[in-house]
């Protein structure tokens, strides 16, 4: 009875084995496999009958002796298995299917590594923090941040001591916050062991176990201290444009790049348009009366191909008093994330008056100077006149009568004869030095026969009386040239010529008149030393001055330049006729 009872459990123990992820055996004393049953012994690949084979060539070469071990040990002292008399005959074992456990642990340790790896790489700090506010764990790149050696060297210390004194109160209520099961934010500042200051931000959220019990605080800290940086120098940048756009000295406004919207002000800009603040800010420049609509689409354009307008002359209407004329300077700047102008307007309307008085009476001098140069040659030919006709008649007729008496006196007093004739000959040097001083004044050939034809002569004269080259070359017609124009160009090469004489140690001058592009031209070319600028414009360039007056008078321009072949050039434009009225 009890045999069967025995049977009948056994048999019910292997249908329950055999449906459990495990394997159960029986060996003989020897640790030859006798029995096997089990869920997973399909899984080994055993043949059907497995008598007498050696437990170990079922286990790898690594577990190997310690299985061996374990059932010797069975067949000793712990459980092994005898036969109805008390002999031990073999060892039962029994084990579980822990491959898939196994691999999970495998597995998660292999997650944990490499969790690890991208922690310890992590650029940003990664810490754990415990309910105390003690430091649990930290990556290399938080220990840098705070300039630790090592780990051991801040772990189990509170990490209020790196905070800035400041910021403590703070981050001990981002603790508890998180202890509480929150997730927070912070930015605070650092002082780190070495004293080095920084600025942090930090994301922390509830580190919890298994039951939902935080355990522990995990932060992400990353180093913001160039941003702070950043935002410290913007606001001080800030703070300084405002103090420079507010206390400008000049007027300054902002407006938005689309429609002319007044932004904002300064003070001196209200008093330009005298109108408030108040009152400017929210009003277009076209409504305001700065600009009309037309010229500010045409500046904003410009401005839009540019980025900025320099010096545009502007008239800006104020309320109730006098348009002020200014010069404009406008660039685009970028205010809360649109295109806006920021504008510069220079009052220059006592400047512009300044500059129209100082025009009128640069005007009036060169008036009265032309006036003056008319009045000099009018008395001028006066005089020479007069010493040719009057002096000159005088002269003439002396002379008839020194020659009557001489011949008088050849016969009756050859003594006498002789003194008069001394007297005659000295009369004719005195004829020859009038003629010389009234041509000097005025020459007669200017008026009876045009200028191409006085300036042939003063190129001969010149050369007789200084014994250097001088050759006159003349295209221009005698019609295209009037009376006072002529005058001015004859004094012009007058002067000319006695530059090259006293200044310029010259051995050849060249004289030029011709038309170019329907304007009369003048050159006058000699081989000296070559003049400088400074001699073109210091004290002693009144000839120079001279000359260019007498030019601006006739609508001309003139220019006295250094040649590059060496020498210097003298050139005058003029317009055509009838176009270069007297200035």
């Amino acid at each position: 009875m009890t045999h069967a009872a025995t049977q009948i459990a056994t048999e019910h123990l292997v249908r329950l084995v055999n449906q459990m992820p495990a394997v159960m055996w029986s060996t003989d004393a020897d640790l030859l496999l006798t029995w096997r049953c089990g869920g997973v012994v399909a899984q080994f690949g055993l043949p059907a009958t497995v008598d007498g084979i050696a437990i170990g060539t079922f286990v790898d070469s690594p577990d190997r002796e310690i299985v061996l071990a374990a059932h010797r040990a069975a067949l000793r002292r712990v459980e092994p298995l005898r036969d109805g008399s008390g002999p031990i005959v073999g060892v039962v074992g029994f084990a579980f299917d822990i491959t898939e456990r196994r691999r999970a642990e495998d597995a998660l340790r292999e997650s944990e590594a490499r969790l690890r790896t991208i922690i310890e790489s992590e650029p940003e700090c990664v810490k754990l923090l415990d309910a105390q506010g003690r430091l649990l764990d930290m990556n290399p790149a938080g220990l840098a941040m705070v300039q630790a050696d090592s780990l051991d060297a801040v772990r189990g210390r509170p990490i209020v001591d790196v905070i800035a004194p400041g910021h403590r109160a703070a981050f001990t209520e981002l603790h508890r916050r998180v202890f509480a099961g929150e997730s927070a934010t912070l930015e605070f500042e650092i002082i780190g062991l070495k004293g080095k200051r920084s600025w942090l931000s930090t994301n922390a959220v509830p580190l919890r176990d298994a039951t939902g019990t935080v355990q522990a605080a995990l932060g992400i800290t990353r180093d913001i201290s160039r941003r702070k940086i950043a935002e410290r120098a913007l606001v001080e940048s800030e703070e300084r444009f405002c103090k420079a756009f507010y206390a400008n000295a000049l007027p300054l406004l902002i407006t938005r790049l689309s429609d002319g919207l007044i932004l904002d002000a300064n003070e001196a800009f209200s008093r330009l348009v005298n109108r408030p603040r108040d009152e400017i800010v929210g009003s277009t420049t076209v409504e305001l009366g700065v600009i009309d609509a037309a010229r500010r689409a045409t500046l904003m354009d410009l401005l839009t191909k540019t980025g900025a307008v320099t010096d545009v002359e502007l008239e800006v209407r104020s309320a109730g008093g006098p348009p002020r004329t200014g010069l404009l300077s406008v660039v685009r700047i970028v205010l809360g994330g649109q295109e806006c102008t920021l504008g510069t307007f220079r009052d220059i309307t006592e400047a512009k008056r300044a500059e129209e008085q100082l025009r009128a009476s640069r005007a009036a001098l060169r008036s009265l100077a032309t006036r003056q140069q008319d009045i000099r040659e009018d008395e001028r030919t006066r005089i020479a006149r007069e010493i040719h006709d009057s002096l000159g008649q005088a002269l003439t007729a002396l002379k008839l009568q020194l020659s009557a008496a001489q011949d008088a006196a050849s016969k009756e007093a050859p003594g006498l004869g002789t003194r008069l004739h001394e007297t005659a000959v000295m009369v004719d040097d005195l004829v020859k030095s009038v003629r010389r001083i009234a041509t000097d004044l005025r020459p007669p050939i200017l008026d009876q026969l045009g200028l191409p034809a006085a300036l042939e002569w003063l190129a001969q004269d010149f050369s007789k009386r200084t014994a250097i080259r001088c050759k006159a070359t003349i295209d221009a017609a005698n019609d295209e040239i009037n009376g006072e124009l002529g005058t001015a160009l004859f004094r012009i090469v007058q002067e000319a010529l006695t530059n090259a004489l006293r200044h310029a140690g010259a051995t050849r001058v060249d004289i030029e008149l011709g038309t170019k592009s329907g304007c009369l031209t003048l050159e006058i070319n000699d081989d000296g030393t070559g003049i400088t600028e400074a001699g073109t414009m210091g004290p002693d360039s009144l000839g120079i001055l001279g000359m260019r007056e007498r030019a601006a008078a006739h609508g001309g321009v003139l220019e006295v330049v250094p040649r590059q072949e060496g020498g210097t050039r003298v050139a005058a434009w003029f317009p055509p006729a009838g176009s270069g009225a007297r200035q």
